[in-house]
């Protein structure tokens, strides 16, 4: 007997548009017609579809999440939606864009897709919004913030110990005047990873000066703004961004003023890009494991459906992974 995976190959499609199509979802008509011809010539009698119906399942998944602009979610959304295929899910995904008052009405649209389980992506607990998620019937996990809720899984990074750790690192080198570029106190993941500096500071011993820490906005502009703020104390022989974009607006300021990483500034910075290895010197930076991410995720939401969503709720830490180059010098 043919498998779905059999069928998406013959027909030059992939797994997720094959489960799309027995799901009657509007296809080009294009593939459509290579999944049909496909499912004709293997004699595919497995139907996900009336399967779906017979238990009252769409094999769809809904992944709710801030905005797509940061690597980090592009790359997420890419690496969730290719496990779930794997698994014969769809994705529907939907985005509040920073602005958590439209969560409702987002929600409200993947529920009513009949969704058979939901990832929400940066989401606080405390937003009136979330607070539907208490009572909702559903497979739900909450990815990078914790939601606190008995059915809810929270899959999280290790944010404020691998910070910690990188700081540490930092200051073994001998650096003890260091710039922090850190996001508005206003979020769970930037609380967590200026703790972490924080922790890193105590553990030495030695205050961290708060005119040497710079608020951004999780913008590129307000790295490059950060940098420009920051060079202006001399002291500083080393900068710690805490994201991505930030650090993006951080380095340019950098090349723009003919500064040289690792002689005549250390830097080091949270989420590694492709770029990172280019560089020369080659950055230090805060890995966090997306691929493992994705697998983790689809993986357990799956099994939350299978259960009927039974399962109690669960806290998973997953750990970073500390880059460390020579875009750091040691002090004589």
């Amino acid at each position: 007997m043919a498998t779905i995976q059999e069928v998406a190959k013959h027909a030059g499609v992939s797994v997720g548009s094959v489960s799309r199509y027995l799901n009657g979802h509007k296809l080009k008509d294009a593939n459509m017609q290579k999944i049909e011809a496909a499912i004709a010539e293997l004699n595919y009698t497995e139907n996900y579809f009336a399967k779906g119906l017979k238990i009252n399942r769409t094999q769809s998944i809904g992944l709710l999440m801030n905005n797509l602009q940061s690597h980090f979610s592009s790359s997420l959304v890419a690496n969730v939606g290719d496990e779930l295929e794997k698994r014969g899910y769809s994705m529907l995904l939907s985005a509040f864009r920073n602005n958590h008052s439209q969560v409702k009405e987002k929600l409200d649209f993947l529920l009513s897709r009949k969704i058979d389980g939901l990832i929400i992506f940066e989401a606080e607990q405390e937003w009136e919004e979330i607070q539907a998620l208490r009572t909702l019937d559903l497979p739900i996990i909450s990815i990078n913030t914790p939601i606190e809720f008995p059915k809810v899984d929270s899959i999280m990074m290790n944010n404020r110990e691998s910070t910690c750790q990188m700081i540490q690192k930092i200051m073994a080198y001998g650096h003890t005047n260091i710039g922090i570029i850190a996001a508005q106190q206003t979020d769970y993941i930037a609380q967590e990873r200026l703790a972490g500096v924080y922790d890193a500071f105590s553990m030495n011993n030695c205050p961290l000066n708060p005119a040497h820490i710079y608020y951004g906005n999780y913008s590129k502009d307000s790295g490059y703004k950060g940098m420009k703020n920051l060079l202006q104390n001399k002291e500083l022989t080393a900068i710690f961004i805490c994201n991505y974009n930030m650090s993006l607006g951080a380095l340019q300021y950098i090349y723009e003023h003919d500064l040289r990483i690792g002689d005549d500034l250390s830097f080091a910075s949270f989420d590694y890009f492709d770029m990172s290895d280019i560089f020369h010197p080659r950055l230090s930076v805060i890995h966090q494991p997306v691929t493992e991410l994705g697998e983790v995720v689809a993986s357990r939401i799956v099994e939350k459906i299978q259960n009927n969503n039974q399962l109690a709720g669960e806290r998973l830490l997953l750990k970073n992974k500390i880059l460390w180059h020579d875009s750091v010098r040691r002090l004589k």
